[in-house]
């Protein structure tokens, strides 16, 4: 009982961090002109906790063992609490961007930390489980995300952060309960400032430039240019100060595993599809299809379910088949639903978006808990905390690159396809003349009815873009059938036992 109540409010905390990252973005219209800036500049709340956030969870691998893990989760929980009350409470745009920035720092450091914490707290037989059970956390939250900021932003956008204060308190003080007498040897090492600081460079203008890059043409703009310049100088130059320092906050040796290279390229890969086609899902059914927030939210939900029957199931047998089977499994499986969703149209119904999502639901548990186990076997105790910090951190980076870049995708596809349908949809086409004649049977005038042309153009040409991605998504899970292939063939339950 006490290993299930502490398991649980570690995963908790892990569910708002998660959570946290996501449920904003459905509000930065209403964020913006509540506080008076346009809704391009509004986004910043969402680029600001990235940036911070991905810093902090390479960082955590520097400040677990100096500061240990217990008093690090307690800590890091209890900032996220206050800076999420902050937030909640600024009375300006400045103001919350500097919240979020305390916010995203210690949403960062909770990342790793929450995982190390709740694997140590399960017995090595049951290491599967705790992975499982914090991959289900993770995992329902983005799905969970779009909803719940939804619901909150048709009354009071302050209540999405409120929402973690009640929870953070109760977590930390629960953790630090069950765990305050437990011994923990403290290390204390060295800070690698000049690789910190290429680092945040490096991230900053990368995200920043990800961010502005569709609303300053990309390559046309010097600024966007600039920044990306900067930051690959900065990259490039962290990775050689990386393999040259004495202590590196980033051990980059750990990518000379092979099975841990592979298994975070195939978690970075996947996650950033997936939480993609999260976000591109959510703005297409309420941009297109006309839903609301929070039913745009509802049509992902499904996906949790099976994670939440399967997690607890995965983990006592993931250890009875080569992971190399469960992962072609889900992979196929993701491919088989992308390709599905390729099919979309204006006519889709909510039924087949949410039946979708349910399916895929049972590829995730198949592919988070062998990927997790495999990056961390052979680790010793010592090294948990690099190689946690180091895989969270290519996770994240993954899917913070993704999105944006599968969004600008989107807008491309979309421009082409309106292009091609406009220079179709003249009066003497018969196909378009026969569906003005359909607009005109709705008793409007001629103007109306090509305005509401235009409008089917734009939403067809949006849905076939989108369409598009899912198909190139479907070709890209199989692709990832390679490194499951390459890894070495450890037997899974070695590898939990460990």
């Amino acid at each position: 009982m006490r290993t299930s109540i502490l398991a649980v409010a570690i995963g908790l905390v892990a569910f708002l961090v998660s959570l946290d990252g996501l449920i904003v973005n459905v509000a930065i219209p209403t964020i913006s002109g509540e506080l008076g800036v346009r809704s391009d500049v509004g986004t910043w709340v969402v680029t600001v906790f990235s940036m911070s956030s991905t810093l902090f969870i390479a960082l955590a691998s520097v400040l677990a063992p100096r500061f240990g893990r217990i008093h690090l989760f307690v800590g890091a929980t209890l900032a996220f609490t206050l800076f999420s009350f902050l937030s909640a409470t600024a009375g300006s745009f400045t103001e919350l961007l500097i919240y979020r920035i305390a916010q995203g720092a210690a949403a960062g450091t909770l990342t790793p930390v929450t995982l190390m914490l709740i694997i140590t707290s399960f017995p090595t037989e049951k290491r599967g489980i705790a992975v499982g059970l914090w991959s289900f956390f993770v995992m329902v939250s983005p799905a969970m995300g779009p909803m719940i900021g939804g619901f909150f932003s048709n009354y009071r956008w302050h209540w999405m952060f409120f929402l973690n204060v009640p929870i953070g308190l109760i977590c930390a003080l629960t953790v630090w309960i069950l765990l305050r007498r437990q011994k923990e040897e403290k290390t204390r090492r060295p800070l690698d400032t000049v690789g910190i600081f290429l680092l945040f460079t490096a991230m900053c203008t990368l995200q920043s430039a990800l961010n502005r890059g569709q609303i300053d043409d990309w390559f046309r703009s010097s600024f966007i240019t600039a920044l990306l310049l900067i930051s690959l100088v900065c990259f490039l130059f962290f990775l050689i100060w990386e393999s040259t320092s004495e202590h590196p906050f980033i051990q980059l040796a750990t990518f000379k595993k092979r099975n841990f290279t592979l298994a975070a390229v195939m978690m970075g890969g996947a996650m950033g599809m997936i939480f993609s086609s999260f976000i591109l899902d959510s703005l297409w059914v309420q941009e297109v299809l006309g839903y609301t927030p929070f039913w745009a939210g509802l049509s992902l939900t499904p996906v949790g379910f099976f994670p939440l029957l399967l997690y607890p199931v995965m983990g006592k047998i993931v250890g009875k088949l080569d992971r190399r089977a469960w992962l072609t499994l889900s992979f196929l499986l993701y491919s088989i639903t992308f390709f599905l969703l390729s099919r979309i149209n204006l006519q889709t119904s909510f039924a087949h978006l949410a039946y979708v999502r349910l399916v895929q639901g049972i590829g995730f548990a198949m592919f988070t808990i062998p990927l997790s186990l495999m990056a961390m076997e052979g680790a010793v105790p010592t090294e948990l905390p690099r190689i946690v910090s180091l895989y969270s951190f290519f996770r994240t980076l993954c899917v913070a690159i993704s999105i944006p870049l599968a969004t600008t995708l989107w807008i491309h596809r979309q421009a082409f396809y309106q292009s091609r349908l406009a220079a179709r949809s003249f009066v003497e086409n018969p196909n378009f003349q026969g569906v003005l004649n359909r607009l005109g049977n709705l008793d409007v005038s001629q103007n109306q009815s090509l305005n509401l042309a235009y409008d089917l153009v734009v939403n067809q040409a949006s849905t076939l873009g989108l369409a598009d991605i899912y198909y190139l998504f479907g070709w890209l899970f199989l692709v990832l059938l390679i490194p499951v292939y390459l890894s070495r063939s450890v037997p899974v339950e070695s590898a939990v036992s460990q």
